[in-house]
């Protein structure tokens, strides 16, 4: 019996020790085995971050190439199902854009080492391009508008593309419009131009410019019997009247060279001697006890004050508004002298333009040169010398043959109607010249540069987005010269006439002078035909 009980205990202390094994085991004691998952265990970390700018449905994200993500319009944060370990690397990328936007993913990608919440994704609306193609340019400022109010695109003359800078977000209403014609032209739509909200690019928008059929040219004063009779319209005469410039109140000053007078007609037409006599002189005064000999070029300041190119007298003067007539510079002897007041000398000067700050230039034309007088009538050359030539350049590296007319824009540059060279030259401030249209070569072809041509161009003008005005004389024409150079012929034909009427059935005798206002109305001096004629836009 001893023995059975001796081995009964036995027994109960095993079970006892296999229990309690068991149980240390399940408690994570024992030592730690090598397939344990107590302390030693990875951690898991999940990866996600934030999205803006999401309205629309189909955007579909992937982490290390798989883990596909769909998220849904408007969601502004996303975390990927599947969790990652520590020391692991994740790479977001889009793998499907939402409809009609672009998404991108940025601080998309590195190495785990906690919850992930740093990557962002930034989605924009699509935006396209608005372009076309435009015919018939030959005039500044076309000016086209996008969607609605939005950019305004100005187009150069000569172009036959245009594209507006700015992309136009999916689902814009576009229409593009014209919102400010070219001078003398207009320009219109092609029928089958885009309106409507915008899904992709848009390349068909077609322009056709073309001169405006209603450009008229009338008889402001004067008639084709020479005279000096002050009056009304055609009960006015001039004798030869020349240069012409308008003021800012729109009365015309002229030139009327063979009655050796100045002569100032009112928007109404209402004709008055400023200042000189038929008798050819030079003395200084008031009105009619002044004297010219010749003028031929005339402009006008702010002020209203009227500087005259007196030719034959080889002076420059000037006319205040109540018309005391006196010498800025120059003296009855020709020359070439530069200097103060009557020190210095021209020769034969038939052009003549004010800045707007008093400085007046002046196409000295026996002498081939521009002149420049400040306010105090001290005289410099500005460019050319007393050798003709056809040379671009500066100063008097440059030369002119025979220059007749000048205008100044806004900014000081000079535009010259270079007379015997049949070409408009510009001039900078500084006196770098540069042809902006024609050949030495007579001609009547319209054209651009150099391919177009003109014969013996006696004056010119300039109006503010840079479009020059020429009496192309020889050709008894009005012609327009865009800024890029691109010529047209405006009103006139080759075969001498006094026709009013639509400019292209309009005619001319020798027009000498032209000048232009701010709504871009054209006064020209019709030499031959004794009259004032005005070309309406």
């Amino acid at each position: 019996m001893g023995a059975g009980v001796q081995c009964g205990f036995c027994a109960g202390r095993w079970s006892l020790f296999v229990l309690a094994t068991l149980a240390l085991s399940a408690c994570g004691g024992g030592g730690g085995s090598s397939g344990s998952s107590g302390s030693g265990a990875m951690s898991m970390y999940s990866i996600g971050g934030t999205v803006s700018g999401l309205s629309a449905t189909g955007l579909v994200l992937t982490d290390n190439g798989g883990d596909s993500l769909s998220v849904p319009s408007g969601a502004t944060a996303f975390t990927f199902s599947t969790a990652l370990t520590s020391g692991a690397t994740y790479d977001v990328a889009v793998a499907a854009q939402p409809t009609n936007e672009t998404c991108a993913v940025s601080s998309g990608s590195g190495t785990v080492t906690g919850t992930v919440t740093s990557v962002t994704v930034t989605c924009t609306v699509n935006a396209f391009t608005i372009s076309g193609t435009v015919s018939g340019l030959n005039a500044a400022q076309l000016k086209l508008q996008d969607y609605s109010g939005g950019e305004i695109l100005s187009v150069s003359p000569g172009s036959t593309t245009f594209m507006f800078t700015n992309a136009v977000s999916y689902g814009t209403n576009v229409q593009v419009t014209v919102t400010q014609q070219p001078s003398y032209q207009v320009c219109t739509a092609g029928a089958s131009n885009f309106s409507g909200p915008i899904t992709a690019n848009i390349t068909s928008e077609t322009f056709v410019c073309a001169v405006a059929t209603n450009v008229s040219v009338t008889t402001l004063a004067g008639s084709t019997t020479a005279g000096s009779t002050d009056g009304t319209g055609s009960a006015a005469s001039f004798s030869g009247p020349a240069g012409v410039a308008v003021d800012s109140s729109g009365n015309v000053y002229v030139a009327d060279s063979k009655n050796n007078e100045i002569r100032k007609i009112t928007p109404a037409g209402v004709v008055t001697t400023l200042a000189g006599s038929t008798t050819a002189g030079s003395a200084n005064g008031t009105g009619s006890a002044a004297s010219f000999d010749l003028p031929v070029g005339v402009a006008v300041d702010s002020a209203g004050n009227v500087y005259v190119a007196d030719t034959f007298n080889n002076e420059i003067r000037k006319i205040t508004p109540t018309g005391v007539v006196t010498t800025l510079a120059g003296s009855t002897t020709a020359g070439d002298a530069d200097g103060t007041g009557s020190a210095a000398s021209f020769n034969g000067p038939e052009g003549v333009a004010v800045d707007a700050s008093g400085n007046v230039y002046v196409a000295d034309t026996g002498n081939n040169e521009i002149r420049k007088i400040t306010p105090t009538g001290v005289v410099t050359t500005l460019a050319g010398s007393l050798t003709a030539g056809s040379n671009d350049g500066t100063g008097t590296a440059a030369s002119f043959n025979g220059p007749t007319g000048i205008a100044v824009d806004s900014v000081g540059n000079l535009y010259v109607a270079d007379h015997n060279n049949n070409e408009i030259r510009e001039i900078t401030p500084s006196g770098v010249v540069t042809t902006l249209a024609g050949s030495t070569t007579a001609g009547n072809s319209d054209g651009t540069g150099s391919s177009a041509s003109f014969s013996q161009p006696q004056s010119v003008a300039v109006d503010g987005v840079g479009n020059v005005y020429v009496a192309d004389s020889g050709n008894n024409e009005i012609r327009l010269v865009a800024p890029t150079g691109v010529v047209t012929t405006l009103a006139g034909s080759a075969t001498a006439g006094s026709t009013n009427g639509p400019a292209g059935t309009a005619s001319f005798d020798n027009p000498s002078g032209v000048a232009v206002d701010a709504s871009d109305n054209l006064y020209v001096g019709d030499f031959n035909n004794n009259e004032i004629r005005e070309i309406t836009p």
